[in-house]
């Protein structure tokens, strides 16, 4: 009898430890609770962020370290009483300890991912009045291209780790980080995502993303971002914010749309619009009501749609016109706080380059300039291109750049060093015309053929490179290349024609009168000898 009770003693132990389920005969009080929990990510956009980690089980560990049993905190048992918080159902205050045990232990794949976002979701609201537990920061720095945050002295225990804030799926789906602490040192991966944006460029409506445009041209910007699960809070700030350059003239906001959702948003209705003004230039697209609108719709992307006009004031060439737009967000549920996102940036380039009318067989610095030269700048199809003229530079080059809507153009006219520059150009192909040779000059006999070739790497940090290359038939073979952008173009001088009458005339005249008198006085000196 005595054998068969050891028997039966056994498997229950067993069937404990295998369900994790309070297990008195194999798991001994732990002699000194000082474990630590490391979670890290590799996504610099958790860097300095806040981390909670809150105790659901309490748990005891066996003297061999291979048993552990969970018992359920006090400040947990309502969330597993309350099926439709934490999708367990028949649990009451008597069997709630066991039963969480047994539903949670259960838990694989999607299940336990959903289990995740409700436990993090559920801690993270402010009205259960669950305390945080410990909560340390994600480092500012790297360290083997990680972003850690360290839990030192934790109990050990199973615990929902989240970053308030991160209230998005992260690629596998997961909000929050479930962990067991039951030996000295653990560590796990961050879960969640924080909000972002994603900033586009468009040359009016093509549908095709551009990182160049004319002066004057209407720029269409997309930013798009992801609806948030907002069910930890009672309200929600979700804000579009876009610093335009001063290159950047604002147009309109023209819509603000939900994915799958048939009917645009209302101004006024569902968001506000504050448009750029100085100093900072940043225009502000506010939602209304935004978790009570749209939590139906977490997961969703939510798109603003916007029109901006490259004007006068554009940076031509270098660093371009950078646009920078973030998303503020909430980013706890126990407070008003709000944080704000990476920025997501576009850089829009236009471009330029230079004629320097010259005469002389050597194109060089001693060659002379000319003045008094008239252009036109065209598209290769032939379409117009008006130009304004800026100023005469510091060098005295006469600056042109794109003339906006609105604006007369002005006749395009080299000055006394003979350098005229064209500014605000997209890439593209150009006709240059001579449509007037300086004075005793003879005109181009054929227009220049130039081509616009800007290129960017496509970060915020480094210049554009533009190759100018051109030749000297308006062909579509630019075999010549501008150096540091400026075309050399010669003009050679008139060749003086033969003439009658006048000066002429005289001259002959003058020359005869001597030969007859050279032929009198020979005849005179024959006689007298």
């Amino acid at each position: 009898m005595k054998s068969l009770m050891k028997k039966v003693f056994a498997a229950a132990a067993a069937i404990a430890t295998v369900f994790g389920l309070a297990a008195t005969t194999v798991a001994t009080a732990n002699a000194a609770d000082n474990a630590t929990l490391t979670v890290s990510t590799a996504d610099a956009k958790f860097a300095g962020k806040t981390v909670n980690a809150y105790k659901m089980f309490s748990a005891t560990v066996s003297g061999d370290g291979t048993a552990v049993s969970y018992t359920l905190t006090d400040e947990w048992k309502p969330f597993f009483e309350d099926s439709a918080a934490s999708g367990l159902t028949g649990a009451t205050n008597e069997n709630v300890n066991d039963k969480a045990n047994d539903y949670v232990s259960k838990l694989q794949g999607e299940d336990l991912v959903a289990f995740a976002t409700k436990a993090s979701n559920w801690a993270q609201t402010k009205a259960n009045n669950i305390a945080a537990g410990v909560t340390t920061q994600v480092s500012d720095d790297a360290t083997d291209g990680k972003y850690t945050a360290t839990f030192a002295g934790l109990d050990y225990g199973y615990y929902v780790v989240a970053v308030p804030g991160a209230t998005l799926a992260n690629t596998s789906g997961q909000y929050a980080t479930l962990v067991s602490v039951d030996r000295a040192n653990v560590t796990a991966d961050i879960k969640g995502d924080l909000p972002t944006v994603d900033k586009k460029v468009q040359v009016g409506s093509t549908g095709k993303d551009v990182t160049d445009a004319k002066i004057g041209d209407t720029l269409t910007f997309t930013l798009t971002s992801t609806i948030p699960d907002m069910s930890a809070y009672d309200t929600y700030t979700f804000n579009f914010k876009d610093t335009l350059s001063k290159g950047l003239t604002f147009g309109q906001v023209t819509s603000v749309t939900v994915d799958g959702v048939t009917n645009p948003l209302t101004v006024g209705t569902d968001y506000t619009v504050t448009t750029p003004t100085a100093p900072d230039n940043t225009l502000t697209v506010a939602m209304k009501d935004f978790k009570a609108k749209q939590q139906a719709n977490a997961g969703k992307t939510i798109t603003v749609t916007y029109t901006a006009t490259l004007n006068e004031k554009a940076a031509v060439g270098g660093h371009g016109n950078t646009n920078s737009a973030t998303i503020q967000y909430s980013n706890n549920p126990s407070s008003s706080g709000t944080g704000e996102s990476e920025p997501s940036k576009v850089r829009v380039f236009t471009y330029g380059f230079t004629v320097d009318k010259y005469t002389g067989k050597k194109y060089d610095d001693a060659a002379t300039r000319l003045a008094g030269a008239e252009f036109t700048l065209a598209h290769k199809d032939g379409s117009a291109i008006s130009f304004v003229k800026v100023a005469d530079s510091e060098t005295q080059n006469a600056v042109y750049r794109v003339a906006k809507a609105g604006e007369t153009g002005d006749i395009i006219i080299t000055p006394a060093n003979g350098k005229v520059v064209f500014q605000g150009l997209k890439n593209g192909e150009y006709t240059l015309t001579e449509t007037k040779a300086p004075a005793g000059y003879n005109k181009l006999a054929s227009a220049i053929g130039v081509k616009v070739d800007g290129q960017n790497d496509g970060t915020d940090t480094t210049n554009a490179t533009v190759a100018i290359t051109y030749n000297n038939n308006n062909g579509s073979n630019y075999n010549q290349s501008a150096s540091n952008g400026v075309i050399p173009v010669q003009n050679k001088s008139g060749v003086t024609l033969p003439e009658t009458g006048g000066m002429g005339t005289i001259a002959f005249t003058v020359i005869g009168v001597l030969v007859i008198a050279l032929g009198v006085a020979w005849t005179l000196k024959r006689k007298n000898a």
